[in-house]
């Protein structure tokens, strides 16, 4: 679609695309009457919201146009990883979306990704956040993999983005970044909290915000298998030690938009349609002035959004910050508007305010009072006007007993809710689209016209259209020419403003003004089917995309089929140790492991490269495999410093490396065309078309851990159909990594974050549930599962699925763990090659895994998979 320019005459100033979320019919409808330039929603189904209201197919087609007719565009989110069963209905609904003529999709399955670029020719593909995308590097794959856009991960700094924007303009995709909204604290894409506490997955939209919920921080020593003991509470005067503040780069929007980027992404398709219109308007507004090279911040604005929703404002990673003024541990929820402190309850009842803001609360608005430390003390209606006195207010009838100093939230505005119904009046920001008519009235003849009008791609869009009704000749009942043309200019209720109305008039032909009003109506109506049908592909191409859907869906079915009754594996996997230290690693070859990956725990980068080559060497001389590993977020800071290292190590014979994030192997390649590069958790493998996406230059993957082993078996042995001779691991002992962020959350708490320290951390919640906790070279922390994975009783299981490798993490575990549980993890791989498989035997295993595991044994992904759409058809 054609958009109007964004840039003025009079500036330099190109204003970026500003995109806002919906998660029902009435926030759609305040998003395009606030201004939004385009909007994101999602189906029921395959969406990260999957709590919002949503949309059914019917909606959406209702939605796209809705919004076309107002010059809005619309993407759809499909942005949730998808099993190999869902992978024919998934399709489906894509072909669906893709015949309505959607402007984007929104995606994060590598898979679909696959699928969607080969079967759905011209729709333009979107790498949702929750891809993970962060770096130069990341986004030039992105553009190389089909994508015409990347959102980028909330933590891409200003810094990375003038990288970004540094790619030629013809090898990068589209840049959209957030700029408002609620914040997560781990990267997207890469949190696996919900999952690993009640199997809610985030990559499933289904996301039950534990990182909202109160945490202690606790410290202690590492015992002999690196399990945290003698935990001791670090004070703290907050609870909420993962809750963010809310993005707001309003301040900041300037060198935002100097930055050239696409689109500015509102978050909220949660929130409701009164928060929608407020950002918006204020967003809109704003653009609009720097556009103009007009004055562009209001006070009144930021207010207005605060007092839709906050949980105090951030300028976030993007502007650069962190810590406290990136933290909201102190509450989790809405703060609303500050209004003041108080300075006094006077005895007739009410509150005395020092104000800090310019809103003068009225009645019907609501009020928080919170005392001096931080707690809620109650909330109030105000049933009168509050009344200003030089710097302060009056509240009646609220706060009786109030102490002084305590702070005063503004937490609902009817002034905010007046505006909102104002605007939703108004209607569409956008004017109407011009259109001409050509009206033919002769006697004996039907009545016949034809529209024109701009079309939406560029061009005239055109509409004929010929009524029943044939005029009769009248000779004493003159045709009025102007009374015509004045009944077929009317064109309320349709988004067109008819200008010109040219009559060919012939004979003497009698015509009732109803029937000009039907050729009216009828003729804008098949201009309006027309305008839309531009946007939607050719039939050709819709049915030409249909037979290849349905193609898949058949030849799936079979290879589903065939799996069911296949042979399976009995082949012994690898073992694979993940280590951090020199000692774990010679532990990890003394117990017998065939692989040793390592990602060294060293905090320095000054002796980095001589700790990788003594592993290698290391681990040559016992006859292992070994592989250098990438942090699950490289990061433009950690690229600068390893890349030049890869050439040397290459050399020294280190052959292989793990990567987690997309783009980062062509990186690697870039520098050392000979190196192996293999795939990690992070990539989120989660069906058997997903390593499509990332096949070449990776040979060989993890698969993502939220696979129930039946979904596992079921990926490799379609896998082998597909994509023959790629090789997958499967994580099976250790503590699972649920988050990591940016936040440097011990150092700031604690004052210290490293491990050489012989210290321990963890988060304990409400439970008693305690997670490991640690800052790594980066400052980046990464959070563990309270229980410990474990598959030690199932290896029979794997054995059959035909896996190549079975990993165990013995990451800063230390060398007693490390050697142990490899020895274990041999032993039960014996035992399953020879006759000593019996279910006694397997369970004997696990007991001795549960010796020194930390926070007991789980098995729940494995054996459940997450909660999602197959086992919920309802939803």
């Amino acid at each position: 679609m054609r958009m109007p320019s964004r840039s003025s005459p009079h500036t330099s100033v190109r204003c970026p695309e500003l995109l806002a979320p919906a998660g029902s019919k009435e926030a759609l409808h305040a998003a395009i009457a606030a201004g939004a330039d385009a909007v994101y929603l999602g189906g029921r189904k395959f969406g990260a919201r999957h709590f919002a209201a949503n949309f059914s197919e019917d909606e959406i087609r209702e939605a796209v146009a809705h919004a076309h007719l107002r010059g809005v565009l619309i993407y759809v989110t499909v942005n949730t990883l998808v099993q190999d069963r869902e992978l024919p209905d998934v399709l489906a609904y894509l072909l669906s979306l893709y015949s309505m003529g959607i402007d984007a999709l929104l995606i994060q399955d590598g898979g679909l990704l696959a699928l969607a670029r080969g079967m759905l020719p011209g729709l333009s593909l979107h790498a949702s956040t929750q891809c993970t995308i962060s770096t130069s590097e990341g986004v030039a794959w992105a553009g190389k993999a089909g994508f015409s856009r990347v959102v980028l991960a909330r933590e891409t700094p200003l810094t990375e983005i003038d990288r970004i924007m540094a790619i030629p303009p013809g090898e990068r995709p589209g840049i959209e970044v957030f700029v408002h909204g609620a914040l997560c604290y781990s990267y997207s894409g890469q949190c696996l909290l919900s999952s690993a506490i009640g199997g809610r997955s985030g990559n499933r939209g289904m996301c039950a915000q534990p990182c909202r919920k109160p945490y202690c921080l606790v410290r202690g020593v590492p015992d002999r298998y690196g399990r945290l003991a003698g935990a001791e509470e670090v004070a703290c005067p907050d609870r909420f030690l993962l809750s963010t503040r809310d993005l707001c780069c309003y301040p900041g929007l300037r060198e935002i938009v100097r930055r050239g980027v696409e689109s500015l992404k509102i978050e909220g398709r949660m929130r409701s349609a009164e928060y929608v219109a407020a950002v918006v308007r204020a967003y809109r507004t704003a653009l609009d002035a720097l556009r103009e090279g007009k004055e562009w911040r209001s006070p009144a604005d930021m207010e207005e959004m605060a007092t839709a929703f906050n949980r105090g404002f951030t300028g976030g990673y993007l502007l650069g910050e962190r810590g406290p003024a990136l933290m909201g541990r102190d509450r989790q929820d809405n703060r609303g508007l500050l209004l003041g402190c108080v300075l006094a309850s006077p005895a007739k009842g009410g509150i005395l305010v020092r104000t800090q803001a310019g809103y003068v609360p009225a009645a019907g608005d609501g009020i928080l009072i919170a005392d001096p430390g931080g707690a809620v003390r109650s909330g109030y209606a105000l049933n009168r006007d509050a009344v200003q006195h030089g710097d302060a207010l009056f509240l009646p009838g609220v706060g009786g007993g109030a102490k002084p100093g305590s702070l005063v939230f503004l937490t609902r505005s009817m002034r905010l809710s007046a505006r909102l119904k104002e605007t939703l009046h108004a209607g569409s920001r956008r004017s109407p689209i011009p259109a001409t008519l050509r009206v033919r009235i002769a006697e004996g003849l039907p009545l016949e016209g034809t529209a024109t009008c701009p079309g939406p791609r560029g061009g005239r869009t055109e509409a004929k259209c010929t009524t029943g009704f044939i005029p009769p000749a009248i000779k004493n009942a003159p045709f009025s020419k102007e009374a015509a043309r004045r009944q077929l200019r009317k064109s309320g209720g349709t988004p067109f403003a008819v200008e010109a109305v040219d009559l060919d008039c012939r004979g003497d032909p009698f015509v009732p003004l109803g029937e000009l009003n039907r050729l009216r109506r009828d003729i804008l109506s098949s201009l309006q089917e027309a305008w839309l049908r531009e946007f939607r592909p050719e039939e050709r191409l819709i049915d030409e995309a249909a037979a290849r859907v349905q193609r898949f869906s058949q030849e799936h079915a079979t290879k589903i089929a065939q799996v069911e009754r296949m042979k399976k594996g009995d082949s012994i996997p690898s073992l694979t140790v993940y280590c951090a230290t020199r000692e774990e690693i010679a532990a990890a070859c003394e117990g017998g492991c065939d692989s040793v990956c390592y990602e060294p725990s060293t905090e320095e980068w000054a002796g980095y490269s001589g700790e990788l080559a003594e592993g290698a060497r290391y681990c040559r001389e016992q006859r292992v495999s070994f592989t250098w590993k990438w942090p699950r977020i490289t990061g433009p800071r950690f690229l600068k410093e390893a890349l030049p290292l890869v050439p040397g190590l290459f050399r020294d014979g280190l052959a292989r490396v793990m990567v987690e994030e997309p783009g980062i192997a062509e990186a690697i390649l870039s520098v050392e065309p000979g190196m192996e590069v293999i795939g990690g958790q992070g990539l989120n493998i989660y069906n058997a078309y997903a390593a499509r996406a990332f096949h070449p230059p990776i040979s060989s993957f993890t698969l993502s851990p939220e696979l129930s082993g039946a979904q596992a078996a079921e990926l490799i042995a379609i896998s082998d159909r597909v994509t023959p001779g790629i090789q997958y691991e499967i994580f099976c002992q250790g503590s699972l990594e649920v988050i990591v962020s940016e936040d440097g959350l011990i150092s700031t708490l604690a004052g210290s974050r490293k491990r050489k320290d012989n210290v321990a951390f963890g988060l304990r919640d409400e439970t008693g549930r305690l997670f490991p906790v640690y800052e790594d070279m980066m400052g980046r922390t990464r959070i563990l599962n309270a229980v410990e994975t474990t598959l030690i009783d199932r290896i029979p299981e794997l054995l059959a699925m035909g896996i190549h490798s079975i990993a165990v993490d013995a990451r800063g575990r230390g060398e007693r763990y490390a050697g142990e549980m490899t020895r274990l993890y041999r032993e039960g791989l014996g035992a399953a090659a020879g006759d000593g498989c019996s279910r006694d035997a397997m369970e004997s295993l696990k007991d001795r895994a549960r010796m020194m595991a930390r926070g007991g044994l789980t098995s729940r992904h494995f054996d459940r998979g997450l909660a999602g759409y197959c086992d919920n058809e309802a939803e």
